[in-house]
C-alpha cells in the first residue's frame, strides 16, 4: 500500500527542524531588548474640516511609555469626549518599542476656525509636548442619507460583506436593542443591553465588539467578552450574546441610533474527507479537518440591529456651579486623612472616594481650597468597575501645613448634575482635625538662632569670596512657610523587577507554542499529500469499505442468515473489483467477472451463488459461509 511511512532519514530531518525551532525560540527569549525610540509625543484630528452636527476623532500618541495620560487643553467652543484608547508594541531587530495612542471625539459648539494648542504629558519627569492643531467648522447642513439604508431589503456593505436588516433572515440571526431611557443629556452614560441572537446550528465567529453606526453617540462596553446563553423564540432555539454597555450622547438633538456587528459564518461544504490521518479515525475527525482549513466556507455578514431613536438635551445653564466638571449621574463621596498628628512642613495623605453610578470618566477630583497654609499637589486616580453600572473612583492627594496655626484639614466639595431630578448637587465633607506638634524642619531652616557656618581657612580668605552673612533677624519662620521640606528618608524599597521574557514560565510557553506549531505544520502537510494522491483515498476508502463488509458476514453467519452472508460477499467483490477495475463497483456484474476473470475463479462461483440467492434463495450452513468468508477474503488480497 501506498503512503507515507516513517523512515530514518525523515526522522533525522524533523528531528533537525525541531531544533533550529528551539535554538531560535531560545535565542528570542534571551535577547537584552534594546530601546529604539525615545519618548515623544504627536497628535492629529481626522477630518480637519468638519460640520457643527458632525464629530472628529483627535488621536493623541504618546511613545515611550504606557501611562502617561495626555492633558488636554481647555479651548472655547471645542469638546472633547474620550473614546478609548489601545497600545501598540513593536519588536524589531532586538529593538523594542512601545506606544499607546488615545481617542477623543471632537465636537464644536458653533462655526468657525479654531485652534488646540499644544497637548502635554509627562513621561518620566519630563513634559513633552504636541504642536498645536488648526481646524475649521462648517456651519451644520442636511443629513445625508446612505443608500439603502431605508427599510428596504439588505445591502452589500464595503469590503464584500452582507448587510443583513433584523428580522430579514432569521434563519442566520437577528439583533435586538434595549435603552433603559428615551431623553438624556449631554454626556449622560444611559445602560443599553444589545443582544445578538444566531440560530443553534449556525457556527458564527464575531469579528469584532457591536458597532454604533453615525457619530452622534460613544458607546462604553464595560465588558470584554459578551454573556452567552440560549433562549426559545418562536419555539425555535437560539444562541444569544448579550453585551450591556453604556451609551452617551454628544450632542444635543434627537437622533437615530442603530447598532450593527460583523461576523463570520462557516457555511459546511460537501468535501472527500481521508478516513484519517495515520489510518486513525482520531486524525480524521470532522473538527480536526475543519482546523487543518477543510470542511468549511467562511462568508462574512453584518448584523444590523432595529433603528431606535435617543433625545439628548443640553445641560441646563441656570445654578450651574464653577467647580462643575461634567459628572453626571449619582454619587457619594467619602474623605480621610493621614496622618492626623504631624508638623508643619510633613506632608498629608488626603483620600477621597466617589461612589456611585454615571460618567466616571468625567468624574475629576474633589476641589481642595486654595491657600490658607496648605501647599498642595496634583492628585493621582485610581478607578475600579463595581458592576451594574457602579464604579467607584479612588484620589490620593498630597497636602503640606506650612503654618503652625493650622488646626483642622479643611472640607472639600464635588459637583455633579443629578438627571433624576435635574438640579446639580455639591457634597462637601466634614472638616477633619489635625494636631501639629510644634514648628517643623521648614521652620528649622529659616530660624535666625542657626550658627553661622565655620570661618574658612587663611589662604582662601585671600583669593575666595567673601564669608556668608548670617540671616538677618528680620527673616522669620513666617516668610518661610510656604517651602516645603527636603525628604531624607529612603522610603519604600521595591522587588527587583524580571522582564517576563526572562521568567521561566514565559519560555516554556514560547517553546510548547513552537512544538505545536511544528506539529501542526507536519500534520497540514501530511494532509495535503494525501489529499494531492487519490490513490491513497480511494485505497483507504476501499480497506473502511471491506472492513465493513467482512464485519456483516461475521454477524450474518452468527446469525445463520445465508442471503444477507451472499449479499454482503457481492458487495465486497464489486468495491475491490471497481477500484482495480477503475469503474463504478455496482456496475460489475457476472457478466464481467467471467469476462475479465480467470476460468474457475472461485469469485464467480461466489458472486454466481449470491445472485441466484436474491431470487430463489440458498441455505448455507455455518461450516460453509464459514470456508467462504475465508475464501473470499483470500482471493479479495490477491488481486492488484
Amino acid at each position: 500500500m501506498k503512503g507515507w511511512q516513517w523512515q530514518p532519514d525523515n526522522l533525522k530531518v524533523a528531528s533537525g527542524l525541531l531544533m533550529v525551532l528551539a535554538v531560535l525560540a531560545w535565542c528570542f527569549c534571551w535577547a537584552a531588548p534594546v530601546w529604539a525610540d525615545e519618548a515623544n509625543i504627536s497628535a492629529s484630528l481626522d477630518p480637519m474640516s468638519f460640520s457643527v452636527d458632525q464629530a472628529a476623532q483627535l488621536t493623541v500618541q504618546v511613545t515611550g511609555s504606557s501611562s502617561a495620560e495626555p492633558e488636554l487643553p481647555k479651548v472655547d467652543g471645542l469638546r472633547f469626549f474620550p473614546h478609548g484608547q489601545s497600545s501598540r508594541m513593536q519588536w524589531i531587530n532586538g529593538s523594542y518599542s512601545s506606544s499607546v495612542s488615545y481617542l477623543y471625539m471632537v465636537q464644536a459648539d458653533r462655526a468657525g476656525t479654531y485652534v488646540i494648542p499644544p497637548i502635554k504629558a509627562t513621561v518620566d519627569g519630563k513634559v513633552l509636548q504636541t504642536d498645536s492643531i488648526t481646524c475649521t467648522v462648517q456651519p451644520a447642513g442636511p443629513a445625508a442619507i446612505p443608500p439603502g439604508a431605508g427599510q428596504g431589503g439588505g445591502i452589500m456593505a464595503p469590503g464584500g460583506q452582507t448587510r443583513l436588516r433584523s428580522g430579514e433572515s432569521e434563519k442566520i440571526g437577528f439583533m435586538r436593542i434595549i435603552l433603559k431611557k428615551k431623553t438624556a443629556y449631554v454626556g449622560e452614560l444611559v445602560p443599553m443591553t444589545i443582544k445578538a441572537y444566531f440560530r443553534q446550528g449556525i457556527q458564527a465567529t464575531i469579528n469584532s465588539e457591536p458597532h454604533i453606526t453615525g457619530e452622534s453617540f460613544v458607546l462604553q462596553h464595560r465588558a470584554k467578552k459578551p454573556l452567552q446563553t440560549e433562549e426559545l423564540v418562536n419555539g425555535i432555539p437560539y444562541s444569544v450574546l448579550t453585551w450591556n454597555d453604556s451609551i452617551s450622547g454628544v450632542k444635543a438633538g434627537k437622533f437615530p441610533l442603530e447598532v450593527d456587528l460583523g461576523a463570520t459564518l462557516l457555511v459546511r461544504q460537501q468535501v472527500v474527507h481521508p478516513s484519517g490521518m495515520f489510518g486513525s479515525p482520531f486524525f480524521g475527525d470532522a473538527v480536526l479537518n475543519s482546523f487543518f482549513g477543510g470542511g468549511y466556507k467562511k462568508k462574512r455578514v453584518k448584523l444590523v440591529g432595529p433603528k431606535r431613536s435617543l433625545t439628548i438635551l443640553d445641560l441646563p445653564e441656570k445654578g450651574r456651579p464653577a467647580n462643575f466638571g461634567g459628572a453626571i449621574g449619582t454619587f457619594s463621596l467619602l474623605v480621610s486623612v493621614k496622618p492626623t498628628t504631624a508638623k508643619v512642613g510633613d506632608p498629608l495623605t488626603l483620600k477621597m472616594v466617589v461612589t456611585g453610578t454615571g460618567n466616571f470618566d468625567r468624574v475629576e477630583p474633589p476641589v481642595f481650597p486654595v491657600g490658607g497654609g496648605w501647599k498642595t499637589y496634583t492628585p493621582s486616580s485610581e478607578f475600579k468597575d463595581l458592576g451594574n453600572g457602579r464604579g467607584r473612583k479612588k484620589f490620593e492627594q498630597a497636602i503640606v501645613p506650612t503654618s503652625s496655626s493650622l488646626r483642622a484639614v479643611p472640607s472639600v466639595s464635588f459637583t455633579y448634575f443629578d438627571p433624576g431630578s435635574r438640579q446639580y448637587v455639591t457634597l462637601k465633607s466634614d472638616a477633619i482635625a489635625l494636631h501639629l506638634q510644634g514648628n517643623g524642619p521648614a521652620a528649622a531652616v529659616a530660624t535666625p538662632a542657626q550658627p553661622a557656618p565655620a570661618p574658612a581657612a587663611p589662604e582662601k580668605k585671600k583669593t575666595g569670596p567673601p564669608p556668608e552673612k548670617t540671616l538677618p533677624a528680620a527673616i522669620t519662620p513666617a516668610a518661610t512657610a510656604g517651602l516645603a521640606p527636603l525628604e531624607t528618608d529612603l522610603g519604600v524599597l521595591s522587588r527587583r523587577i524580571i522582564p517576563t521574557y526572562k521568567k521561566s514560565w514565559f519560555i516554556g510557553w514560547i517553546g510548547i507554542s513552537l512544538l505545536l506549531l511544528a506539529t501542526g505544520w507536519f500534520l497540514r502537510l501530511r494532509r495535503q499529500r494525501l489529499l494531492a494522491d487519490p490513490s491513497i483515498l480511494q485505497r483507504r476508502d476501499l480497506d473502511r469499505k471491506l472492513k465493513h463488509h467482512y464485519q456483516e458476514m461475521e454477524q450474518a453467519l452468527a446469525a445463520g442468515d445465508s442471503d444477507r452472508f451472499l449479499q454482503s460477499c457481492r458487495a465486497a467483490i464489486q468495491d475491490r473489483l471497481g477500484l482495480a477495475w477503475q469503474q463504478e463497483a455496482r456496475a460489475i456484474t457476472l457478466a464481467a467477472l467471467q469476462e475479465r476473470l480467470a476460468a474457475g475463479s472461485p469469485l464467480i462461483t461466489v458472486f454466481q451463488q449470491a445472485e441466484h440467492g436474491s431470487y430463489v434463495g440458498i441455505h448455507m450452513d455455518r461450516e460453509e459461509m464459514r470456508s467462504t468468508l475465508n475464501l473470499v477474503r483470500k482471493e479479495l488480497e490477491k488481486v492488484s
